[in-house]
């Protein structure tokens, strides 16, 4: 590993990591490791991975990474969200995935699912959220599937809860840099766009692989009594990121900031948001369904014959 990059990481990890102490730490085991010997002869991707295992064993930080980049890419950006070109491309590619939406779904019972694979900024995702809402606003209950989600930024999340919870507008997290500043405030919107579900039961699907802003979705809604969790622990990274160009071809993700969620004081960093109904990731759908369907059975009565008969099969399928 060349000396000059593996300094403008440490330096990095010195001046602008959230947890000062914990960059220091982590600073000095990549020196460890270099001067061991243990990142000689690697460069490329593997050297990314290598050195991000570093990293990560050091900090038990998730978001904390090194990722090699073929393209090359101009040390004097700083952060690679400030390129155009960068950002031009990236939201070019969330368009052919539909802004992280892929599958919007009625269920049997008048199931709703929502699958989210990402959750960006609003001004990029809030439409494509609007219309699946809108899509499924006339269902008894709601699934949000981000089991195999990317995670997403905190103003889009603030959008998706909004349409979760009453007016008026409520707080949801403080984004605080390492100095304790507050840099960002979100809350749910007043105004919107598609229907709200503030009766409707709602199941947030969840895997060991669940990031991020993904987490926040469950967290908050957990927090905030308004969903009930299924699945798998979440992976546990809170701490929002700078993609800080160190070198042509490597960007250092870097976590400069905590959050600190309204309802509880505290994160999932390190922890992960731990499901209300524990299960294997792969069995999350069918747990929520029926879940979702005993709920709705057991309500007034207002739920038409037909659609109980749909109910009474997805909570006991025939042989």
């Amino acid at each position: 590993m060349d000396r000059d990059l593996a300094d403008r990481i440490t330096a990095q990890l010195r001046q602008r990591y959230v947890v000062p102490e914990v960059g220091a730490r982590t600073a000095d085991a990549l020196a460890a490791a270099l001067g061991g010997g243990g990142l000689e002869g690697l460069a490329g991707a593997e050297l990314a991975d290598a050195v991000t295992r570093v990293l990560r064993e050091a900090s038990a930080d998730r978001h904390l990474s090194l990722r090699w980049s073929a393209a090359a890419k101009d040390p004097a950006s700083g952060d690679e969200w400030s390129d155009p070109a960068y950002l031009a491309a990236y939201w070019a590619e969330q368009d052919h995935h539909n802004q992280g939406v892929p599958t919007v779904e009625r269920l049997p019972g008048n199931v709703g699912l929502l699958v989210v694979e990402s959750l960006d900024e609003p001004e990029g995702t809030g439409p494509v959220l609007d219309a699946a809402l809108s899509f499924l606003g006339r269902c008894a209950a709601l699934l949000l599937d981000v089991r195999l989600s990317s995670g997403g930024a905190p103003t889009g999340v603030a959008y998706l809860v909004s349409h979760f919870v009453a007016p008026p507008t409520r707080k949801l997290l403080d984004v605080v840099d390492r100095d304790g500043t507050v840099v960002l405030q979100t809350w749910t919107q007043t105004h919107l766009s598609a229907p709200r579900f503030v009766t409707q039961p709602v199941y947030v699907l969840v895997s060991a692989r669940t990031p991020s802003g993904t987490e926040e979705l469950a967290y908050d809604l957990q927090a905030m009594g308004r969903a009930t969790v299924v699945g798998e622990t979440t992976v546990g990274a809170a701490n929002p990121v700078e993609s800080v160009v160190v070198d042509a071809h490597f960007v250092l993700r870097l976590p400069t900031q905590r959050v600190v969620v309204a309802d509880t004081g505290s994160n999932w960093e390190g922890t992960g948001v731990v499901p209300d109904v524990a299960c294997d990731a792969e069995d999350a759908l069918a747990v929520a369904h029926r879940l979702a369907a005993e709920r709705l059975l057991a309500s007034d009565g207002s739920v038409p014959d037909a659609v109980r008969r749909e109910l009474a099969q997805v909570v006991a399928p025939p042989a």
